[in-house]
């Protein structure tokens, strides 16, 4: 009813299109260029190759890519505006998805951010999109925002060029375990790019104890 509330006072308009009626509609949501093919672990390559990469992700679930327009507004929404009230209609999109299995002992650990970070937006969009997760594909695994903490200050990552040698550089030791991490983790975020941002975490994760950790991210960044 509250929800019903506000929409009658803020009526609701697609983030991608600007159709009335829903934040994110359906004919947008039902157009996005999506992840068909089987990502590769060690190089976040999608479809058949040469595999040459050696990044530590145990397995990696993307829904979408970030060039597409309707998908990378509702990221950008979500993650530069708060706009957290397209909840619902992102959960549809997931469920229209096909269902994703995790392990039941996995711990979810949404990509921290730094603090300033955090001050200015006022929330971390990964733990958002690990409830939305958990949601729309009805996981019970614990989400824990207490076992990985960023600390170091840098330009973000999407101001470098698309090269996993700098932005590895860039980022090392940029993450701290707060306490010793579970056997299996989950790591969510918004986006991948090269993954040199979610492999620097995973790296410091396993140096604390965990034996594997996947990756599941919205989209994938070109």
């Amino acid at each position: 009813m509250l929800n019903k509330f506000w929409d009658f006072i803020f009526p609701p308009f697609c983030v991608a299109c600007n159709r009335p009626g829903e934040w994110w509609c359906g004919k947008c949501r039902g157009g996005v260029h999506l992840v068909k093919n089987k990502i590769c672990p060690r190089c976040l390559t999608i479809g058949e190759h040469e595999c040459e990469g050696d990044l530590p992700f145990g397995e990696v679930i993307l829904f979408g890519f970030y060039h597409d327009p309707k998908l990378r507004a509702l990221i950008t929404k979500l993650k530069f505006s708060g706009v957290t009230v397209l909840k619902s209609d992102l959960i549809a999109f997931l469920k229209a998805q096909n269902d994703v299995v995790i392990d039941a002992g996995a711990v979810l650990v949404p990509m921290p951010l730094a603090s300033h970070r955090l001050k200015e937006r006022g929330f971390n969009q990964a733990g958002f999109v690990a409830e939305v997760l958990s949601e729309a594909f009805g996981w019970s695994n614990v989400i824990d925002s207490e076992v990985l903490e960023r600390f170091v200050h840098s330009d973000p990552q999407s101001s470098l060029e698309h090269d996993l040698a700098l932005r590895s550089k860039h980022i090392n030791g940029a993450f701290k375990v707060v306490k010793r991490p579970p056997a299996h983790v989950v790591l969510i975020d918004d986006v991948v790019t090269t993954g040199a941002t979610a492999a620097e975490a995973v790296r410091t994760l396993k140096s604390a104890g965990a034996e594997r950790v996947d990756l599941v991210t919205l989209a994938v960044g070109a």
